[in-house]
């Protein structure tokens, strides 16, 4: 029974197709051997059946068929295990020749990829340095282009003032000849009478003589007044020249005076005699005011204001005006009360609603610089800014130095809040794009102004609590500013920082530490004075 059973097991082995060694099945067959004889021992101490030799030779050639086939199965693995050994060798090399292709073509793309961007950073810096030399070309063509378009305007306001003096000229010669037309009737006049009598030559010469001069008096008369003013008015007339005589007297003078102001604030030309005939010219001026502010004469009323306003800011110069300013104040005063008079049933001045804007913008701006009474001074502001918001009018502000007259009410010892905040307002107004923003600026860049922007930035941060308070003891009435007149203030200085002649000034007076303070300060508080104060250090290459 137990050989059945160990030839079955041999024989389901082999038919499974078990792929162990032949070793380890000879191992096997040993251990179930050795089992079945301890069996048969055990049995043999019950009852066994004797083995004959036979059954041990039986055995004995089933165990060497089953060596044979042991060795069969063992060469067939060891084919196939070769077999296998080649396949994977063959997958190995194909791997490998796969992996070297596609390293060779990564490599190959890879260096086609760095060829190209050295040839995209070759044409990169090539245009880079292009750029950077039409920069430069277009810096050149810039400062060339301001310079001729300062020149233009040079020559645009010489070609004015030549026009404006060929005119008065122009009308000077009319009236001479219209003069010499009127004495040449009078004496044709005279020969008649003298040759029809002869006699009487002395008294109708006498009488001829009389009436011409009445007859002059008398038209030159009715030209400065209505036809409703009696005989009485004209006689009390403090002039007896016509408009256009006074209207040339004062174009050419006011030529002469801004041609001095044109150089303000420097006054190394302002002499005390000439301040003395300026004094004088007031003066007068004032006294002719009733006359020349004819409403009916709108041209004589433009030129009468133009010479008393150059005049003024004349006078008005940052070194003489506070050592002087008391010498004029009875014709500041008469001045003033003339131009804002107002006519019946009206609150406000007629000329601040003149259709004119010359005659407005030269009344606004004499009231800054004669009149003291805040209400007068907040109605001119008022009127100022309403102006200022049309363009034209701009132009005409700057190319007649209206910020002269600004210039009072913001230089120490002003210290009204309301005044001070409206100059700024009017600055800021002056900074809108225009072709008149660089003239503004130009006049805005001198020592005088940027020592006054200087001390308006210690009152900002005066006011705001600054570690640099450098001004508060002898400022101890400077009105605080609020972060909104910074950013108006900043607004400026950009624009100023725009000039490159103006780098030296915003040095000289410490303006780049002053901006660096306000960027780092007011970064939660104000980010459009940070932006502000970030284009003007890039403007000054900070």
């Amino acid at each position: 029974m137990n050989r059945v059973d160990l030839n079955q097991t041999i024989l389901s082995s082999l038919n499974s197709g078990d792929e162990q060694s032949s070793d380890d099945e000879i191992k096997t067959l040993n251990s179930t051997a050795a089992t079945d004889n301890a069996d048969a021992d055990i049995d043999t101490t019950l009852a066994s059946i004797r083995y004959s030799p036979a059954n041990i030779q039986t055995v004995y050639n089933e165990l060497l068929l089953i060596r044979q086939r042991l060795s069969q199965e063992n060469e067939r693995l060891k084919i196939k295990s070769d077999l296998l050994n080649q396949w994977e060798q063959r997958m190995r090399e194909t791997i490998e020749h796969g992996w070297q292709a596609h390293k060779d073509k990564f490599d190959s793309e890879l260096n086609v990829y760095k060829e190209k961007l050295n040839n995209v950073t070759k044409d990169f810096k090539r245009t880079n340095d292009s750029l950077q030399l039409l920069r430069e070309q277009n810096s050149e063509l810039k400062r060339n282009y301001n310079d001729l378009r300062e020149t233009n305007d040079k020559l645009v306001e010489k070609t004015k003032q030549t026009e404006k003096r060929a005119e008065n000229l122009i009308r000077l010669n009319q009236i001479s000849e219209q003069k010499i037309k009127e004495l040449e009737k009078t004496i044709e006049i005279n020969k008649k009478f003298l040759l029809n009598n002869p006699n009487e030559e002395c008294r109708k010469s006498t009488e001829n003589i009389h009436s011409s001069r009445t007859t002059s008096i008398t038209d030159q008369s009715n030209e400065h007044h209505s036809s409703t003013t009696s005989l009485t008015t004209i006689s009390k007339s403090p002039s007896i020249a016509s408009p256009d005589s006074m209207i040339f007297l004062f174009n050419w003078l006011s030529d002469i005076t801004q041609t001095t102001v044109s150089e303000w604030p420097n006054t190394s030309s302002i002499t005390p005699d000439t301040n003395e005939r300026y004094s004088k010219l007031l003066t007068i001026l004032a006294d002719q005011s009733s006359f020349c502010l004819n409403k009916n004469h709108s041209n004589l009323i433009i030129s009468y204001l133009k010479l008393v306003y150059f005049s003024l800011i004349t006078i008005e110069c940052p070194i003489t005006s506070g050592q002087t300013r008391h010498l004029y104040s009875c014709s500041y005063r008469r001045l003033c009360e003339q131009i804002l008079k107002c006519d019946k049933n009206q609150e406000r001045p007629h000329l601040f609603d003149d259709n004119e804007p010359l005659i407005r913008l030269y009344a606004c701006l004499i009231v800054l610089l004669t009149c003291n009474k805040i209400i007068d001074l907040i109605t001119s502001y008022n009127q100022l800014r309403l102006d200022l918001n049309s363009k034209p009018f701009i132009d005409l502000f700057v190319t007649n130095y209206g910020i002269i007259a600004l210039y009072r009410w913001l230089k120490p010892p002003s210290h009204h809040k309301r005044l001070i905040f409206d100059t700024i307002d009017l600055l800021l107004l002056l900074c809108t794009d225009s072709k008149s923003l660089r003239p503004f600026l130009k006049q805005l860049s001198n020592e005088t102004w940027f020592h006054l922007f200087y001390q308006l930035a210690q009152q900002c941060n005066d006011g705001l609590g600054s570690s640099t308070n450098l001004s508060n003891i002898h400022l101890p009435l400077t009105p605080t500013f609020d972060l909104k007149t910074m950013e108006k203030l900043g607004i400026l200085f950009e624009k100023l920082s725009e000039l490159t002649e103006n780098r030296r000034l915003f040095s000289k007076y410490n303006f780049l530490y002053i901006f660096k303070e306000w960027k780092q300060k007011f970064v939660n508080d104000s980010p459009f004075l940070v932006l502000n104060m970030k284009s003007t250090l890039l403007n000054l290459e900070q």
